[in-house]
């Protein structure tokens, strides 16, 4: 059976770090093979998610997965992305400003991430996956420079966005969606594709304790877990940035992209951006009453299974020794 393309848009925070993880596991175990890894600037600027990347490849020994450079800014640089830049959850640097050292990127690719998405899907009609775990910049500017590139896309998996006005940058607006509300519109808007929405209100619902990320997923002796115990400890034992429980959000969506049975309940949503409001500009807005008669645009994750999200976070530390079990797409009512 042919492997499962993908493309990873991503801006290399902590959780972009975990969710590389997975999937590197999963590129080398044969079960997807990861095309490209695209970088945006996000979490922190697009030069140290270059390094972020590689540094992480490197742990996870997957060199060979080529990685491009991407965007720089937001389309629109306004006061959202001052807000978003100044953020900094993950440190200045996105990996907790750990490191003195900067890992090997000889390997960067010298065209453009923008380009990279457009060649590869028109290379790979139908056939590519893109996994946005980022603000979606490089997505948006494909969109725009490219027609084709929404044509030649197999689907689309966004971690972004809030349906509830739940924020977690402001007290209503979500980061990624945040950062750049245009990118976002710009894809809800065009796309008729599958978009799988997982939005940060869904992250919440993961009930993996601390105790079992320390003591059991922490214990396990692989280089890709050192690094992700070096990256995270500063923001685990900081009591202002750790949530209750267990929860990043981009390696949330990979794994449901491993595993669909991950997603308990989806539900089909007509969808967009709110671009103006003085407090919800870049939200999610649900056509819940469907009162403009649209079609459904994306398929809402509402809840997620904890136990197989443990599973695959086992699978990802050793993948040699963790098994990971194939899945099934769940109904969509």
């Amino acid at each position: 059976m042919e492997l499962r393309k993908v493309i990873i848009d991503c801006d290399a925070g902590t959780d972009d770090a975990v969710a590389l993880i997975i999937l590197i596991a999963a590129h080398k175990t044969k079960k997807i093979k990861i095309m490209a890894i695209t970088c945006v600037s996000g979490n922190t600027s697009v030069d140290n998610v270059v390094i972020n990347v590689f540094r992480t490849l490197e742990a996870c020994d997957a060199l060979d997965i080529p990685v491009f450079k991407g965007t720089t800014s937001p389309i629109l640089d306004v006061e959202n992305a001052k807000i978003a830049r100044e953020f900094k959850f993950h440190g200045s640097d996105g990996f907790g400003d750990i490191y003195k050292d900067i890992p090997d990127i000889s390997k960067l690719k010298r065209q453009h991430a923008v380009s990279a998405l457009h060649e590869i899907t028109s290379q790979n009609p139908g056939e590519v996956s893109v996994l946005c775990l980022a603000p979606l910049m490089n997505i948006a500017l494909a969109i725009k420079l490219f027609p084709e590139f929404l044509e030649n896309v197999k689907e689309f998996y966004v971690m972004g966005g809030n349906t509830t006005a739940l924020g977690n940058t402001t007290s209503q607006a979500e980061f990624n969606f945040y950062s750049d509300p245009e990118s976002a519109h710009i894809l809800i808007n065009n796309n008729k594709k599958k978009l799988w929405l997982l939005p940060w209100e869904t992250c919440l619902k993961s009930r993996i304790e601390h105790e079992w990320r320390q003591n059991v997923l922490g214990k396990i002796e692989t280089p890709c877990i050192q690094l992700l115990n070096d990256i995270e400890e500063g923001i685990l034992s900081d009591e202002k940035k750790a949530l209750s429980f267990y929860s990043p959000c981009d390696a949330l969506l990979a794994a449901i992209f491993l595993r669909p049975d991950l997603t308990t309940d989806t539900v089909k949503q007509h969808a967009d951006i709110e671009l103006n409001g003085s407090r919800t500009r870049g939200q999610v807005v649900i056509d819940h009453l469907l009162l403009h008669c649209e079609e459904p645009n994306v398929h809402l994750i509402q809840d997620i299974d904890t136990d197989i999200f443990k599973d695959v976070l086992l699978f990802a530390a050793d993948p040699f020794r963790y098994n990971l079990s194939n899945g099934y797409r769940t109904a969509v009512r």
